[in-house]
């Protein structure tokens, strides 16, 4: 099982489709796997998520330092790398 790469989620609570992301990372029990960044809890976070991206779209999934946007497309990549 590939774990040995770095991810990062930039989310905020209030977005439903950082939900859903988090709730594919609680559902495949991956919570420790990933760093969560939440950039309305830390202005520092929403500043390194505008400086990868050019803004502050969230979810991001940035995976090995590529960002990968749209909780569609992150949920899919998500259980294709960790579904057993």
């Amino acid at each position: 099982m590939p774990d040995k790469m770095q991810m990062e989620l930039y989310f905020y609570n209030e977005c439903g489709f950082s939900q859903r992301v988090l709730n594919t990372i609680t559902n495949l029990r991956i919570s420790d796997r990933i760093i969560r960044k939440n950039i309305r809890e830390n202005i520092d976070y929403e500043k390194e998520l505008v400086g990868l991206c050019g803004d502050k779209t969230v979810p991001t999934l940035v995976v090995d330092g590529k960002p990968m946007r749209g909780s569609e497309e992150i949920s899919r990549f998500l259980v294709d790398r960790f579904l057993d």
